[in-house]
């Protein structure tokens, strides 16, 4: 029923192409947020993460380059404007068609008796009460009106906990398909979700090849422009390897067009 409703969704309303988020601040041991995490693990709470998984943010690179094909009707949001605080405060959120994540995603856990809690990684920042983590139900309870949500990061796709979708309200479960983070920018408004289902690789800049790649053609259908990346880097002797290539998946209308 998720997936026909995704399909009846009218065309988004909003006013703007693009806007891209990402490569968070990295945190050092100075910093209040990095403190707290810490504190938390010197106190026994296994099923924090490290402070260490803020230390290697994603380079914005492919952020920027998908914006020029869009001229004044993109915007790009890294460092201290990429927390998760200040994402939840944007007002504009709704007025883009293409929101495109350039980040981690975190979807298993910390620890193995841990609980999965899906999140994507953003920067911190204690003045605005951020904890670095924009988490399944923050995504949930976002308002956007984007015909496509871009997750270019790690097993975006894989499956939450009950407890996860619980918190957003959410008391049924989405299987394979529909998860995870997929399934809270879904029901905050995204009609279609490009997603991974394993860990995507650095080597060789496969993954910021293959999003990149979406935008070659203007007016292309996603799914189309993602099987057009895919033989790119296939034919490539470097990333002729599934694992390079293959990791993601268009979850929604595979028809709708990556238009101006």
């Amino acid at each position: 029923s998720a997936f026909r409703d995704v399909r009846k969704a009218r065309p988004s309303d909003a006013s703007r192409a693009y806007l891209g988020l990402g490569e968070n601040t990295p945190i050092g041991n100075a910093t209040p947020g990095a403190s707290r995490t810490r504190a938390a693990l010197e106190a026994g709470d296994k099923c924090q993460w490290s402070p260490n998984i803020w230390s290697n943010p994603i380079k914005a690179d492919e952020l920027r380059e998908a914006a020029t094909r869009f001229g004044g009707a993109s915007k790009v949001l890294t460092g201290n404007e990429f927390t998760d605080a200040a994402i939840m405060g944007l007002d504009d959120l709704s007025d883009y068609r293409i929101l495109h994540f350039a980040t981690h995603g975190l979807v298993t856990a910390p620890q193995p008796e841990c609980p999965p809690r899906p999140a994507l990684l953003t920067s911190f920042d204690v003045a605005d009460g951020s904890d670095g983590l924009l988490s399944f139900a923050e995504i949930f309870g976002l308002r956007i009106d984007a015909d496509l949500v871009i997750l270019s990061a790690c097993d975006t796709a894989g499956s939450a906990t009950v407890g996860a979708t619980r918190e957003a309200g959410v008391t049924s479960g989405g299987e394979f398909a529909l998860d995870g983070l997929v399934r809270a920018f879904v029901g905050a408004g995204g009609r279609t979700v490009l997603a991974s289902h394993w860990p995507v690789p650095d080597d060789f800049n496969a993954t910021g090849r293959l999003i990149s790649g979406l935008f070659a053609g203007d007016g292309a259908e996603t799914a189309g422009a993602l099987k057009s990346s895919q033989l790119a880097l296939m034919d490539d002797a470097d990333t002729s390897h599934p694992f390079y290539w293959s990791a993601f998946a268009v979850v929604g209308d595979g028809a709708a067009r990556l238009g101006r």
